[in-house]
């Protein structure tokens, strides 16, 4: 059975992804271009392939097209936008993701991103060593602090969990409230606006769809408290960018951290600002989360080779 990997690095991070190819006899083929692979690229490239293990790009109707054998999309992660139901369905290819394996990744990464812009750790770093500026500056205490939380899933509540031992309170909105976790950590379940206007520090943890482009815009930037902090490591175009560098760069927030964009790798006017901690879509880019979403990734394509019913299979991008 003819297998594709379009998703880059792959097998880097350990050998086992390689092993569990060789061991299922599996005839492989992977993405050579050293980055993330286009859509044309990628439709190229798969030719007769019936697995494709997928990463973050975009899976457009040339690639099913040029994929006539093609019957199971594997993805390493847990983001789906890239993945056109309504073209799964048409052409019969089933679908598989790994929402297990990135999820405590991420949300250790935004926990990071938080304390760094509280206490501008990185923010003194770059004085000392481009300035040589010894500048204590002052942070805030993330002690006591209001965390709102925008979409309370497998992420979302790892963040509740990682942070709750910093007595913060918590305000999340979540178009399907989890009632039973939020009162085992004290959550109070809030709107939208409710939860911009009096969180201290607001983490963007929804995924990409179409009621979601541009969920943060000006308007609701401008709800937020001066001293806020915003953090985005769910999607590129969730939060729109200028309108996140213009209430950036007028003090209407006071900083952000930013993982993801809409177009990768990012280059646009967000790197220009201080008070913007930017880093390059590495949410679950730990050695252990990398392997697990590889691993799982395979897992469901060696259930499918050997006609077992799979894990994940997604049959919407909820």
């Amino acid at each position: 059975m003819k297998i594709f990997v379009s998703t880059h690095p792959f097998s880097s991070t350990s050998e086992l992804p390689m092993s569990l190819i060789e061991q299922n006899g599996f005839d492989l083929s992977v993405n050579e271009h050293g980055r993330k692979i286009t859509s044309d690229e990628l439709a190229e490239d798969i030719k007769d392939a019936e697995i494709l293990i997928a990463g973050t790009e975009k899976i457009t109707e040339k690639v099913f097209e040029n994929a006539p054998n093609l019957k199971l999309i594997s993805r390493v992660g847990i983001g789906l936008d890239g993945v056109d139901f309504d073209l799964c369905k048409k052409y019969g290819v089933r679908v598989a993701y790994t929402p297990d394996a990135p999820t405590m990744a991420v949300a250790e990464l935004c926990v990071a991103m938080i304390l760094d812009l509280a206490r501008k750790v990185t923010y003194t770093n770059n004085q000392l060593k481009e300035k040589f500026a010894w500048n204590r500056f002052m942070g805030t205490l993330l002690y006591g602090k209001t965390v709102g939380i925008l979409g309370m899933g497998r992420i979302g509540k790892s963040l509740v969990h990682l942070l709750s031992s910093f007595n913060v309170k918590f305000k999340v909105y979540d178009i399907k409230p989890d009632l039973a976790f939020g009162r085992l950590y004290n959550v109070e379940f809030v709107s939208k606006n409710e939860l911009l206007q009096s969180a201290d520090i607001v983490s963007v943890n929804v995924p990409l769809k179409e009621d979601t482009t541009d969920y943060i815009t000006t308007k609701e930037l401008g709800m937020m408290q001066k001293h806020a902090i915003l953090v985005n490591t769910a999607r590129g175009g969730i939060v729109n960018e200028h309108d996140l560098y213009e209430a950036l760069k007028n003090n209407i927030i006071a900083a952000a951290g930013v993982d993801v964009f809409e177009e990768e790798p990012y280059k646009g006017e967000l790197t220009t600002l201080e008070n913007c901690l930017l880093t390059c879509h590495m949410g679950a880019s730990t050695i252990d989360s990398r392997t697990d979403m590889e691993v799982q990734a395979l897992e469901e394509a060696i259930r499918y080779k050997n006609g077992e019913e799979l894990k994940n299979e997604v049959f919407e991008n909820a």
